[in-house]
């Protein structure tokens, strides 16, 4: 007999580093969830900004302060997923968060409930001041068609079993900027392992010109091709946006991507598009 969903414990790791501008809301966002067996694995760099300090005012036994110095982003994310005890993992970094209250509830009954490895959901793209500037909804390659690179996975609305980061490893720590293509490479490697998450986008990334990927996006389209194995334009060929379009027929998301394309009319009405 399975588990309810509630039961399984999610793992979120979260690097941070001079993080309080930003990550009361993520915070916020996280406490707020109706899946509330979780722990929240913190990675800290040396935060001299009080970061340390609010999270351990919070007083919550859930969140945990695994490492206090590291030797960069990639290095804190190894060191927490090192420690993570639960059986769904993933990460959230501390200028993003999820946008709303039922996101790891979705994914513990998606991922659980039908032997899948992975899920993704969608996500928004945030500006600075945390508006929401557009939604992306990710897609998983079909066969005969292979991950090249394209598919609108955002790491904060990516959601693995334990088992899958076992057979992964770790990050590679001489790739600095486009570490995550790594293990969606291998997640996407097996397609009919993961499903894409029906609903509401589940988290959102903040666009900030002094972020690891905005602050070196020369470098990692170039790391990103590397890992790749393949060189990933910007904006996707037609013959990308075909194989996308294939693949959302493939799976059943031909709807679900036109509420996405309708949202992005008018990112303030998105109430009135999704039902979750």
């Amino acid at each position: 007999m399975k588990m309810p969903s509630g039961n399984y414990l999610v793992s979120i790791v979260m690097p941070t580093w001079n993080s309080m501008r930003y990550i009361k809301e993520c915070i916020a966002s996280l406490l707020a969830q109706t899946h509330n067996n979780y722990e929240l694995l913190v990675c800290d760099g040396g935060s001299t900004d009080g970061t340390l300090e609010y999270l351990e005012s919070i007083g919550d036994p859930r969140i945990k302060i695994v490492s206090r110095s590291d030797k960069g982003l990639v290095n804190a994310l190894n060191i927490g997923f090192s420690k993570t005890t639960g059986d769904i993992l993933c990460w959230l970094n501390s200028d993003d968060r999820y946008l709303c209250e039922n996101a790891l509830s979705r994914v513990a009954e998606t991922l659980m409930k039908n032997g899948l490895q992975f899920v993704i959901g969608g996500c928004a793209m945030l500006a600075e001041n945390g508006e929401t500037m557009r939604y992306l909804l990710p897609w998983i390659p079909q066969p005969p068609f292979g991950y090249r690179g394209h598919s609108n996975c955002f790491t904060g609305s990516l959601f693995f079993k334990k088992e899958a980061w076992a057979k992964f490893g770790q990050f590679s720590e001489q790739n600095k900027y486009a570490f995550e293509y790594e293990l969606i490479r291998q997640l996407m490697a097996c397609p009919q392992q993961g499903r894409i998450l029906i609903g509401a986008p589940v988290a959102g990334f903040r666009l900030r010109p002094d972020s690891v990927s905005g602050a070196n996006s020369e470098a990692m389209a170039l790391e990103r091709n590397r890992v790749v194995g393949n060189i990933v334009h910007e904006n996707a060929p037609f013959r990308h946006q075909l194989i996308r379009l294939y693949s959302y027929a493939r799976l059943g998301l031909l709807p679900t991507f036109l509420k996405y394309l309708r949202a992005n009319r008018n990112p303030k009405a998105v109430r009135n598009v999704w039902k979750n």
